[in-house]
């Protein structure tokens, strides 16, 4: 079984992906751009059945509640559609719930070894697996302090957005 897991290998995307992929950081308080699934989310070079629908992808955190000195918050990016791959953006977006309004932070992949780009999820020849990925928030890699309070991940699958709530509290 061959596994699939990282940049996109669309061939109708290929020229977006690669003009996307920076060294510069990425802008943390913007959508990354989905131009290339305008027309659908064909073009794969693998023999994988492509998720069409993408309301389908869950998001959710290892834990519920972390310590405000946590080192790292794990994301599994889940696909319920057995056997469908997907295309997710590999760097979360956090906000903070500020009294009731959601406020995005600067989660800063400064420290990062690869810039930012879109991603695939998906095995060859396992039509019926449920297929995901896993992300991580570094404690260190946000500009801001951390505090106390309700915070979410914001993942972009294709043109979705889910969330991933998660909580910290003091120790």
């Amino acid at each position: 079984m061959k596994i699939i897991k990282g940049t996109a290998l669309s061939v109708l995307a290929a020229a977006t992906l690669l003009s996307s992929c920076n060294a510069g950081g990425f802008p943390a308080q913007t959508d990354p751009s989905t131009e290339q699934f305008k027309n659908g989310y064909g073009g794969y070079v693998v023999d994988i059945e492509p998720e069409q629908d993408y309301r389908s992808i869950t998001a959710f955190t290892d834990k519920d509640v972390y310590p405000l000195d946590f080192d790292k918050i794990t994301v599994t990016v889940k696909n319920e559609n057995a056997g469908k791959s997907f295309y997710f953006f590999d760097i979360p977006v956090i906000e903070y719930n500020d009294n009731g309004n959601w406020v995005r932070l600067n989660y800063s992949p400064k420290s990062y070894d690869i810039p930012e780009q879109w991603a695939f999820c998906g095995i060859e020849n396992a039509p019926d697996r449920q297929f995901s990925t896993v992300m991580s928030i570094f404690s260190d890699r946000l500009e801001e302090s951390w505090k106390t309070g309700e915070y979410r991940a914001v993942i972009f699958a294709g043109k979705e957005t889910i969330y991933a709530p998660f909580r910290i509290i003091d120790n």
